[in-house]
């Protein structure tokens, strides 16, 4: 029996309100996962015309006619598994199925098939077509026949990969080794569902391809190319065949692996008994360029992208030496940053080359934790603009931040320190034992009287630190015996290469702060904030449209439990940061759900005073015990003082 049937059948067999906590005993259920499924049952409700009544401290009960929740319990007895779709799950079955079926679908057939409403069926149409336009794919409702997918097949295609059930979580299974997983909602599973194709024999082609082509693709990759053959496999089937321009295929015709592609194809029409057609072939080659690389045989340099290959390794370096200039530090005898950058390069001006580019989705995240490389890279990308007549997206520079900031870490080495004391031995030691506290890459080579600075050799130092004013030409900090806190931002400008940001004059009061506030969904807590705000006369009317706004510009979520919404400027009369802690996670983004919201609430005039904040929550948005800890404070006070002493701390 389903979960949330035995939820409904149990509240309603009862007289009164009941609890969570006594639904989820009879459930077998953490009280937690009861609510979640609460929210679930709700539109389900709704749509046999019943109410869901929640009382605090008293309980939750379902309110309407008896015939209506007798055709509920009926539902549950007689419907699959869409019955107990979400809204978002049910919208990428109907996706997948408008996909699957080839052919217009009534709006009357979808309703029946997954046990909605009319209206709910064309609500979620409309929500469908807002992602379909980022393809310029359409659902369209043809008079007479029904609703239909509208667009290029290159474009449905790639609206499949991205869009359909079995895109989601598929880093998490892979394979299959045991025949009752194959009754589990793996990935593997929702593959072969939508597709009707055996998974493991398309795997085996593409194992067989990369051993051809003499490389390693990434699982990532991997797995996307056999997403992509085995679309082409079935809408092949369908009588959908891909269109490429005379020009692309000219340009393919060329390529070495056309050959292997070729093999490919072949391979497929045997295994499949399907036809391929040639354009088909070079589709196939395209995602053989495109593809990410983990090896390429023994030799990095194998795989050309052109004839002449040291035009791009000149590039790269020439790249490199205008990067490493903007970041303050020697990188063009990184040996393992050039490799990386040709074997991640070549595929990457591939894509680029040939229209294609690859979803990134960590870019707000690695754009949020390294503004200055992504800026640097950013500054650059124009090199390969100029040369290969390319534009690099900010998804594909995202990528590229992760090998500079790899090469930073290893081209940070330890700072030869001198400590010099004229206080005796037990100030020194306290000085040392705080310094090796504060920073991992200061090396002391030793701890000496002021007295002895001429005995030691300058070469080997690069750093002293004394309690004294002292002659010498290495880098020398004076500090006080105590190390205050202004001494220690002193050396961690040097140490750590940054600037220390000033006092900040950001607060955060308890009016500010809102504890265990049980709302459903984004759309809830933007209304929350914004009426919050509101009623305090701390914005004007048109800020909920602005938070709206903001998050239609990519996502706000910053870690797997906080997210930073926030409004315009010019909406906002009086500044603050608010903190909403919920009762419950909310999904904020595709699989991120968020249990803290941070929003800084800045007039222009005072935005500078919040980069402190930024600065600091960037340093410890993945201390998810941190997180936790403040999260199950019941005291507003406790909570306000403990993110201003992390995150407005100077």
């Amino acid at each position: 029996m389903n979960r949330k049937e035995d939820i409904v059948k149990f509240i309603l067999n009862e007289k009164n309100l009941v609890s969570v906590d006594l639904i989820a005993k009879a459930v077998n259920s953490s009280s937690k996962t009861v609510r979640n499924e609460l929210n679930l049952i709700e539109p389900i409700l709704q749509d046999h015309h019943l109410i869901m009544v929640k009382k605090p401290g008293q309980g939750i009960t379902i309110e309407g006619d008896p015939n209506d929740k007798q055709q509920l319990l009926s539902t549950f007895k007689t419907r699959r598994e869409p019955s107990y779709l979400t809204p978002q799950e049910r919208q990428r079955s109907i996706l997948s199925k408008l996909f699957a079926e080839n052919r217009p679908l009534m709006i009357k057939e979808l309703g029946l098939d997954y046990y909605v409403s009319r209206s709910t069926i064309t609500k979620d149409i409309s929500e469908l077509n807002v992602m379909l336009a980022d393809f310029n794919l359409v659902i369209e409702y043809l008079k007479g026949e029904g609703t239909v997918i509208v667009g290029e097949e290159s474009a449905k295609r790639k609206a499949m990969a991205k869009l359909v059930p079995f895109e989601e979580n598929k880093n998490l299974v892979y394979y299959i080794n045991d025949d009752n997983d194959r009754h589990s909602n793996s990935f593997v599973n929702r593959f072969e569902e939508s597709l009707q194709l055996d998974y493991k024999k398309v795997e085996e082609i593409v194992a067989e391809s990369e051993i051809k082509l003499g490389y390693s693709f990434s699982m990532e990759a991997r797995i996307n190319l056999i997403i992509h053959i085995a679309i082409a496999i079935r809408r092949t089937k369908q009588g959908n065949n891909i269109r490429l321009t005379d020009e692309l295929i000219h340009a393919l015709d060329h390529q070495e692996e056309y050959a292997i592609a070729l093999e490919t194809a072949h391979r497929i029409n045997s295994v499949f008994n399907v036809a391929l057609s040639e354009t088909e072939t070079y589709y196939i080659l395209l995602h053989f360029m495109g593809a990410k690389r983990i090896k390429e045989g023994l030799n990095v340099f194998n795989f050309k992208l052109s004839s002449d290959t040291p035009v791009l390794e000149d590039l790269i370096l020439k790249f490199i030496q205008n990067v490493q200039m903007e970041l303050n530090l020697f990188l063009e005898t990184d040996t393992q940053l050039f490799n990386s950058l040709i074997l991640h390069l070549k595929p990457t001006i591939n894509r680029l080359l040939y229209g294609l580019s690859l979803e990134n989705p960590m870019f707000e995240e690695i754009k949020f934790s390294y503004p200055t490389i992504y800026q640097a890279i950013a500054n650059h990308v124009s090199l390969f603009k100029s040369m290969f007549h390319i534009e690099m997206p900010p998804n594909e520079i995202a990528y590229l931040v992760l090998h500079f900031a790899a090469a930073r870490e290893r081209n940070i080495k330890p700072i030869r320190t001198l400590v010099m004391c004229a206080s005796g031995l037990g100030t020194s030691q306290l000085i040392v034992a705080k310094l090796k506290r504060a920073f991992n890459n200061l090396e002391i080579v030793d701890v000496t009287s002021t007295m002895d600075v001429h005995s030691y050799d300058e070469s080997k130092i690069d750093l002293i630190i004394s309690t004294v004013a002292i002659q010498s030409k290495v880098k020398t900090i004076i500090i006080n015996p105590l190390l205050p806190q202004y001494d220690m931002n002193a050396i961690r400008e040097i140490v750590e290469g940054k600037k220390i940001l000033p006092a900040t004059k950001a607060i955060i009061t308890k009016d500010d702060i809102h504890l265990n506030v049980d709302l459903k969904n984004k759309e809830d807590v933007l209304y929350f904030l914004n009426q919050t705000l509101s009623k305090r006369k701390l914005v004007t009317e048109g800020y909920l449209a602005s938070l709206h706004q903001r998050e239609a510009l990519g996502p706000t979520v910053i870690s797997s439990m906080i997210a930073i919404p926030h409004g315009d400027f010019a909406c906002v009369l009086r500044s603050c940061i608010q903190v909403v802690i919920l009762t419950h996670p909310v999904l904020w983004e595709k699989d991120v759900e968020v249990k803290m919201i941070l929003n800084v609430v800045s007039t222009k005039e005072d935005a500078s005073d919040y980069i402190p904040f930024f600065s600091h929550l960037a340093d410890h948005s993945d201390d998810l015990a941190l997180w936790n800890r403040i999260c199950a404070m019941k005291d507003k006070e406790e909570v306000a003082q403990a993110i201003s002493e992390i995150l407005l701390s100077s």
